[in-house]
């Protein structure tokens, strides 16, 4: 027998003790939801959640607290007193300086940072706060208070400790006086001393944004090495080369030549990076200027003219600069070869040839000369050593070349030759070579050959052999 399903009809909504439940917890969610501002919004009372100003979360304070807090830190830092000291070291006299930061009108955006802080959750609609608020959850906002200051009472008062007499003193370079035979060092140097700028001025930028517990401050202050100390210069003395060349063959006129071009050269100093042209310094070679005839190269022949032995005082400068390492812009060899110096070691001037080089060195390099009549010419340079030891080696690429032109001459007085068909040598013409000139660098502890630079290589062309022809 099938049973039969009862049937309940449900009474009114309202009657279910659930429903009367549910209503109690809907009220108080609306009344807690009222009290904090609407919409899930935030208390009108706080910084909203996940705002930080300086690193510090400011949920916990209301807008004054917050003010507060951030006015007294701001007075706190802006306010405070510095006091700087340097300790003379010589004396031990201590000299001070105070600094407070409204000494330069320095002040903080607190006031602007506190607004825009305090907008975020407390403006707009209901609605709009709450999102804010979720979103501050989820991305915190971090503002900093940011320092403003004026640079010139801030550069001016740094400029009173920079100058001070007590701080600032100003170094001495050693002088070099030259004297007739070297150069010396006639005073020494001295150190000086100054304030660090930039570091004393971080510091204060420092000391004004984040303030310090700290009130007592050394100031950076720092020797000042001269740019030329009596050391540096006591090793910028050193005679680093000395090139001689033969006299013993010329005549006084000769020597008397060469010495007057090389006094030109005596105590000159060329410092770094200065080019030099050996006419520049010399000059004009004239008898008014003291000057003398003596024989001298045109073309392939030996003549007489005013300044002969001149090209002898170019050379031996030339040689002296080689070995101290210099480099050469500007440099001719002799047409015929000379005998007063090795092959392509000659350096030949004139009204169109120059010799000029340059001192492509860091150091100043001080020229002397000196002139033994009918002995020798010798340069001598004095500088700081150079990276290597420096020696000239010259080399004979092809000797004894002979002139094929022969200079004819008319012998008036037929005293040698006294027909036309006469035709007498009276002098066989010097041969002439190829050569060339290689500088050798040496390691000065060692000895080995580091490395080797060809100069030049040079031709220089026989002397015409001289006849005489009469005239009959």
């Amino acid at each position: 027998m099938q049973k039969q399903k009862r049937r309940y009809k449900p009474g009114p909504i309202y009657t279910n003790p659930l429903f009367a439940l549910g209503v109690v917890v809907v009220a108080i969610i609306i009344i807690v939801f009222l009290s904090s501002g609407g919409e899930g919004g935030v208390s009108s009372d706080y910084f909203a959640q996940g705002i930080y100003i300086n690193n510090v979360e400011m949920s916990r304070f209301t807008r004054a607290e917050g003010e507060k807090q951030l006015r007294d830190w701001a007075d706190s830092i802006l306010n405070k007193k510095y006091v700087f000291t340097y300790t003379d070291p010589a004396t031990s006299q201590v000299y001070s300086w105070d600094f407070t930061p409204s000494q330069v009108d320095a002040e903080m955006n607190t006031e602007e940072i506190l607004s825009r802080a305090w907008s975020l959750g407390h403006s707009g609609s209901r609605s709009d706060q709450s999102r804010t608020q979720q979103d501050l959850r989820q991305n915190p906002q971090y503002f900093n208070i940011e320092l403003s200051y004026d640079e010139e009472k801030l550069n001016s008062y740094i400029d009173g400790i920079c100058y001070d007499k007590n701080i600032y003193i100003e170094p001495i370079d050693a002088t070099i006086v030259l004297t007739a035979t070297k150069p010396e060092i006639y005073a020494p140097s001295r150190d000086g001393r100054e304030l660090n700028r930039e570091k004393f001025q971080s510091m204060l930028v420092k000391l004004m944004t984040n303030g310090s517990s700290t009130t007592a401050y050394e100031l950076p202050v720092e020797i000042t090495i001269p740019a030329v100390s009596s050391d540096a210069a006591e090793n910028g003395l050193q005679l680093i080369a000395e090139h001689s060349t033969d006299l013993s063959e010329s005549s006084t006129d000769r020597c008397a030549n060469v010495r007057q071009a090389l006094n030109n050269f005596n105590a000159f100093e060329v410092k770094p990076g200065d080019t030099v042209s050996f006419n520049e310094v010399v000059g004009q070679r004239t008898i008014l200027r003291g000057y003398k005839e003596s024989t001298v190269y045109y073309g392939d022949t030996v003549t007489q003219g005013v300044g002969g032995g001149v090209c002898q005082a170019s050379s031996t400068l030339y040689g002296a600069l080689m070995k101290a390492g210099m480099d050469t812009i500007e440099r001719d060899h002799h047409s015929l070869i000379v005998s007063y110096c090795e092959p392509s070691q000659d350096a030949a001037v004139s009204d169109t040839q120059d010799f000029v080089f340059t001192n492509n060195t860091d150091y100043t390099i001080y020229i002397y000369t000196n002139v033994i009549n009918k002995v020798s010419a010798t340069v001598y340079i004095y500088g700081n050593r150079p990276d290597y030891k420096i020696e000239l080696v010259s080399t004979i690429i092809q000797n004894n070349i002979k002139n094929t032109a022969s200079d004819i001459r008319i012998d008036t007085t037929g005293d040698i030759a006294y027909y036309k068909t006469d035709l007498i040598k009276v002098k066989e013409g010097k041969l002439g070579r190829k050569s060339k000139l290689e500088r050798l660098y040496y390691d000065w502890d060692t000895g080995e050959l580091v490395k080797k630079e060809l100069i030049s290589e040079d031709y220089y062309t026989g002397e015409r052999d001289i006849y005489y022809q009469g005239t009959h």
